[in-house]
């Protein structure tokens, strides 16, 4: 009978881990369509996975007039259009089918770092804390919903470094199937997203620092993570000038830059910016040391495994990793995260006798619901306004009427890749405008591009073959001193003089 309660118990904190991923993709689903508006990026990181399911070429249709994009996608790793591919494949095209895998992934991930924690911690506390603020983290919520490859790459990398932890966690030597799963996790992380490498490099570097033959145990690793890139590699290595021209220019343009003194005063300046409008971070960060200190819990190996993985991925994020884009601190944070849970946790079990220390579990608790009050009002406060504030210039549909109503299956569209959903459902074709690192920006042929949609004013080169017909979409009502976004569906629609 108590190995039959333990088990049921245990079956039940498990469920906290599932019941809190379905919770995310619920929250996230209830606004898809609306929240965030539909953006540039999402086009040019998903039209791949629309290509290859409707016409069976894996290419970025709207980035085919840059050099160096007309016939294969290699700007990014393949990972996230392989994945949206198969979301249009099963459910069709439009902005909630776009955006949905990586709703999904972002559930996962929250499943994921939960079901870590509770590998090393013996409650739910810890393991619930950690999953939670990453659950309401803001960057986390957008990137799912703005449809990128962040939350598929954390996911794989948090399996991956439950694995690896596990195998470290003693004397023995580590079990080789083990690290070339965690390496294979790893590889599919980078698959996704290159920024992975850097937590993979940090993988790697602890494998060699606390491992039982170590460079055996290294080298099934790195020969597990290198599976996916290496096939990609091969692929893409087959085109040389276009991977040149898309993958590597990107690249280049990303990596960080600078000295080393200024590239770590721009991290923190970043992580600085991030935090600002939540304060209460600090309070849960410092009841977490405490709870490592009071309980001695690097004295366990496996912790002082994620320590030293999570100095390492910080640092090499530091020197490495871009400082003006993308949404790259959440892969250290998502390592902070699960240091806080232990270390709140262990900051709880040592405050449950005595009148002082049940004051300290007190206040602990408080610091823990003032921070999760925080993070969630700054990620779910928003979409709460815009829902009963700025639903119809939030309409996508409504706001695209005046463009998709004129075009005809066939017709060519140049302009901004905000436009792509409605085009492609017209039966028309896109040409972006937007901005490609390293490539040189592209114009519309009056004598090919029937239309061209622009930004509410905005000048482009080779205006005199067009003529302006309609300005269309609704700008966003200030709520509260905010439009909630920095942008609107506000744009102008130009037709060519030289096409009927």
């Amino acid at each position: 009978m108590p190995n039959f309660m333990a088990r049921q118990e245990n079956s039940g904190r498990r469920r906290v881990g599932i019941a809190l991923a379905v919770a995310f993709v619920v929250l996230q689903c209830l606004d898809v369509t609306t929240y965030p508006l539909f953006n540039y990026d999402e086009a040019l990181l998903n039209d791949a996975g629309w290509q290859l399911v409707s016409t069976g070429r894996f290419r970025a249709d709207v980035l085919g007039l840059n050099r160096g994009f007309e016939s294969h996608y290699l700007w990014q790793p393949p990972g996230l259009p392989l994945a949206a591919a198969a979301s249009y494949g099963l459910f069709g095209f439009g902005i909630w089918q776009t955006r949905l895998a990586s709703i999904l992934f972002g559930g996962l991930g929250v499943w994921a770092v939960f079901h870590f924690v509770r590998s090393l911690n013996p409650g739910t506390i810890g393991a619930s804390i950690a999953a939670l603020s990453l659950f309401f983290w803001p960057e986390w919520v957008l990137t799912a919903k703005e449809s990128r490859m962040d939350t598929a790459a954390i996911f794989a990398l948090v399996v991956a470094t439950h694995l690896t932890v596990q195998s470290l966690r003693g004397d023995a030597v580590p079990c080789r199937r083990v690290l070339f799963l965690a390496g294979l996790c790893t590889g599919v992380a980078m698959i996704f997203h290159t920024v992975a490498l850097l937590w993979g490099g940090g993988l790697g570097i602890v494998i060699l620092a606390f491992a039982r033959n170590r460079f055996r145990s290294a080298f099934v690793f790195a020969a597990g993570a290198a599976v996916f890139g290496t096939m990609w590699l091969v692929h893409a290595l087959q085109f040389p000038q276009e991977f040149q021209a898309q993958y590597l220019s990107l690249l280049f343009n990303r990596a960080g830059g600078g000295g080393l003194v200024e590239r770590f005063a721009s991290e923190g300046a970043r992580y600085l910016q991030e935090i600002d409008r939540r304060p209460t971070v600090y309070a849960v960060a410092l009841f977490g040391f405490c709870g490592f200190v009071a309980q001695r819990r690097w004295t366990d190996q496996r912790i002082r495994v994620l320590l030293v993985l999570t100095g390492t991925v910080l640092l090499l994020h530091a020197l490495v990793a871009g400082k003006l884009s993308g949404f790259y601190t959440l892969y250290p944070m998502a390592l902070v995260f699960c240091l806080i849970g232990i270390g709140i946790e262990a900051c709880e079990a040592g405050s449950t006798a005595g009148h002082g220390r049940r004051l300290l579990a007190f206040v602990v608790t408080v610091s823990c619901i003032a921070f999760m009050a925080n993070i969630a009002a700054l990620s779910i406060g928003p979409r709460v306004l815009t829902y009963w504030f700025q639903a119809v210039p939030r309409d996508y549909e409504l706001q695209m009427e005046a463009l998709s109503s004129r075009l005809k299956p066939g017709d060519q569209v140049w302009g901004s890749a905000v436009a792509w959903i409605a085009t492609v459902k017209a039966g028309a074709r896109l040409d972006a405008l937007d901005w490609v690192p390293g490539v040189e920006g592209t114009r519309p042929d009056p004598l090919q591009h029937k239309y061209v949609v622009v930004d509410r004013d905005a000048l482009f080169t080779g205006s005199d073959g067009y003529q302006k017909i309609v300005a269309f979409g609704d700008a966003l009502p200030m709520v509260f001193g905010s439009r909630l976004s920095n942008k609107s569906y506000l744009f102008d629609l130009w037709q060519s003089k030289s096409l009927p």
